[in-house]
């Protein structure tokens, strides 16, 4: 079993300019005859992210603790090697390859983020790697319910890591000034991207910082066990772990690899009917029966059942022993919904005080209870960013138009995290938290919202089902209605109506033909 998770970004400074890592709670020794100077603001435009990978020793009774075992820590450059699923496969496999005997059956636990979230169609192929590669007879993804990180025992080594982290101040190396210009991570992969041969440059202004990071969290221990580091994962051999994809899937592009891209791969569709078990907190990939296509299991047939879904008995949840072997649905899940509310209680804004109301009448708000809806206008529109799972753009809003500082944070928030459908832009600790907002009961199937397509920050040629570029709007339904929002060749063969709103009242007030 182990328990993955990634630890808040440590910030670095650029050459000569030392920042603060953030850790505090201890006062700090310096010499009387030297100073002492670092930094301390959020306006940084490199850090660093450790990603933690614990190998846990399961306990045999309940009552002991899960936080045991291997702790092994990667420091990762959030500019050039930021988490996504295929990066976190790729550390998994080496963490593997160095147990003897290798293990069959493999249990990965996370708490659900962008990159680790089993839902997604990118951490789905990145797990078919890690079974292919390693020659698994099973495993299984598992994540914690929303807010509830802290069940994951990796949360608890993050910890120890402020300990490594405590009184230090970080900068990178020189670099000849040649990311001046650059005022975030964003800006920084753009101008890399238009002259490559400032990588290097980069990488070796950042990979001392690096180093020194892992030798302070060499020093560290779990329960006597020393703290392992490992190298982070090149690109090279990312591609190498994606070849079982390239094999499987001929017909797959690796570049997109999200749900509108993928339903439509027979082959892919056919494998996760076959060796896989889709749930919302729960992922698993078996060996099947077929000799031709999955070579043959060393663990008996018989013990590799799939795990099953809890299943109430009254007010209690059976036990793992009276549900093994048996096929169990989702349906009592604590966060399932079974009857979809109405559209009309859905946006329904309760009388009198928000905490008295039904709580399904607070949970499915259309917004959060904290804010009115009505700043959900083109009007309010101040920016837009993409979800990482349907690359529909969503747009933020702010009452007030955003200054120039706040426009930076903004960036340097959309280029350190990943967005998708439905979740919060902000922290409650984020200086923005409560200035910019976003709607919170989008999903990936939902289209484009209108107010994207009425405000100055949107591009009026995207589709509203797909965001595909170079979309036409209907002349004929123009001139029925006032609002139609743009549609591709693709999206109407497969049957999609194009949205349109505000139909003509009467003769007088429809648009004139030239």
């Amino acid at each position: 079993m182990m328990c993955c998770d990634d630890k808040a970004k440590v910030p670095v400074g650029d050459p000569g300019v030392f920042i603060s890592t953030g850790v505090r709670g201890k006062k700090t020794l310096a010499p009387v005859s030297e100073t002492l100077e670092a930094l301390d603001h959020d306006m940084t435009k490199s850090s660093l992210c450790p990603s933690v990978y614990l190998e846990c020793e399961v306990p045999m009774s309940i009552e002991k603790s899960f936080v045991r075992g291997q702790v092994n820590v990667v420091v990762n450059d959030s500019v050039f090697q930021s988490s996504n699923p295929f990066r976190h496969a790729a550390i998994v496999c080496d963490i593997l390859a160095k147990r003897d005997p290798l293990p069959k059956v493999f249990l990965r636990f996370s708490d659900g983020g962008t990159d680790q979230r089993n839902t997604l169609e990118s951490v789905k192929c990145a797990a078919i790697c890690i079974f292919k590669e390693m020659n698994l007879d099973m495993l299984i993804l598992g994540r914690c319910a929303p807010g509830h990180s802290w069940v994951n025992p990796a949360e608890r080594i993050m910890s120890i890591l402020n300990l490594g982290l405590q009184n230090c101040a970080l900068e990178r190396g020189d670099d000849d000034a040649k990311f001046k210009s650059c005022n975030s991570m964003a800006q920084i992969r753009e101008h890399v991207g238009k002259h490559p041969d400032l990588k290097p440059v980069w990488e070796a202004s950042i990979g001392p910082v690096q180093k020194k990071v892992e030798e302070r969290f060499q020093r560290l221990k779990l329960k006597d066990i020393p703290f392992r580091t490992f190298d982070p994962v090149s690109d090279e051999n990312i591609s190498i772990l994606q070849r079982h994809l390239r094999e499987l899937f001929p017909e797959m592009d690796l570049t997109k690899l999200q749900k509108t891209h993928t339903k439509t791969i027979r082959s892919y569709q056919a494998y996760l009917e076959t060796h896989c078990r889709q749930r919302h907190y729960t992922f698993q990939i078996r060996k099947c029966n077929d000799e031709n296509c999955c070579i043959p299991p060393t663990v008996d047939r018989c013990n590799l059942t799939w795990l099953p879904d809890p299943i109430l008995d009254g007010e209690h949840y059976k036990t793992y022993s009276d549900m093994k072997d048996q096929d169990t649905t989702e349906e009592d899940r604590p966060t399932y919904r079974k009857t979809p509310i109405a559209e009309s209680k859905v946006t329904k804004k309760p009388k009198g005080n928000l905490r008295s109301a039904p709580l399904s009448l607070q949970r499915n708000t259309d917004e959060p209870i904290h804010h009115d809806a009505s700043i959900f206008t083109a009007q309010n529109a101040r920016s837009v960013t993409d979800c990482c799972e349907c690359r529909k753009p969503r747009v933020i809003y702010s009452k007030h138009k955003l200054t120039e500082r706040q426009m930076v944070q903004v960036s340097l928030q959309l280029s350190e995290f990943d967005y998708t459908c439905g979740s919060y832009i902000t922290t409650p600790a984020n200086k923005l938290h409560g200035v910019i907002y976003m709607r919170t009961q989008l999903s990936c199937i939902d289209p484009v919202e209108l107010a994207f397509y009425s405000s100055e920050v949107a591009r009026k040629d995207l589709c509203c089902f797909c965001a595909t570029p170079e979309a036409e709007i209907s002349s004929d339904l123009k001139k029925q209605y006032k609002t139609v929002l743009p549609i591709c060749p693709e999206c109407v063969a497969a049957g999609n109506k194009p949205i349109c709103q505000r139909p003509y009242k009467t003769g007088l007030d429809k648009p004139k033909d030239k």
